[in-house]
């Protein structure tokens, strides 16, 4: 079974060398896609320098969905191993997890919940939203028809409709000892809870729409 791990990043210089490197190391994946959504730091700079990746470096910023849709044209594998760039502390242990059950339980969709150990109530709150989880494996043919390139920060909303849509069987795993960098650290406290306030506003608008459309087939 060939598997591609995609991951798309916008302004990730702290922690894109440490995710790829560890993916690259972990030895689980036939190719590694990495997409630089519009990047404005160090990232596009960074990922051009290692050697192992299928880089593809996107000029315009097209938000997360639009990045990963580029992924996944260029993604050969059955499977599909999504993962975000500010991830801490992950390992072969963790993506197993996330994998495995693809392999032996006839899982169509593993989503993979952070568990930060320093920070009771973010765990709480990613064990509350796991569906906005960025850490998912699925398998390729799932999505391909899959609505995500305008879904931009709505990405795994839309994932998770079209998946119930497709009446995938889903499984939820944990993944204790992964943390990511929270906006807030990454852009400084300003510019972080503005951005965080964009993300939310497109995860509700994806919420939104799918409502519509739904409320609009039943008539």
């Amino acid at each position: 079974m060939k598997i591609s791990c995609v991951i798309p990043a916008y302004n990730e210089e702290k922690t894109i060398f440490g995710i790829v490197e560890v993916v690259k190391g972990i030895g689980l994946f036939d190719e590694i896609i990495v997409i630089s959504d519009g990047s404005t730091d160090m990232t596009p700079y960074i990922l051009k320098r290692i050697g192992g990746i299928d880089f593809i470096d996107l000029e315009q910023n097209v938000g997360k969905g639009g990045a990963v849709w580029q992924g996944l044209q260029k993604a050969t594998g059955e499977v599909i191993v999504m993962l975000d760039a500010d991830l801490i502390g992950v390992s072969r242990e963790h993506l197993e997890k996330i994998i495995t059950p693809l392999k032996n339980e006839g899982v169509h969709v593993c989503v993979g919940v952070i568990q930060h150990e320093k920070r009771a109530w973010m765990s709480f709150i990613q064990k509350a939203g796991s569906n906005l989880s960025g850490q998912q494996a699925f398998f390729k043919y799932l999505i391909e028809d899959a609505n995500i390139k305008d879904s931009r920060f709505g990405l795994e909303i839309a994932l998770k409709n079209h998946f119930k849509k497709k009446k995938a069987r889903v499984k939820k795993v944990f993944l204790p000892g992964v943390s990511h960098l929270m906006k807030e650290q990454k852009m400084g406290l300003e510019q972080g809870l503005k951005h965080r306030g964009k993300m939310y506003r497109e995860v509700g608008k994806e919420i939104g729409s799918h409502l519509k459309n739904k409320i609009k087939d039943n008539f």
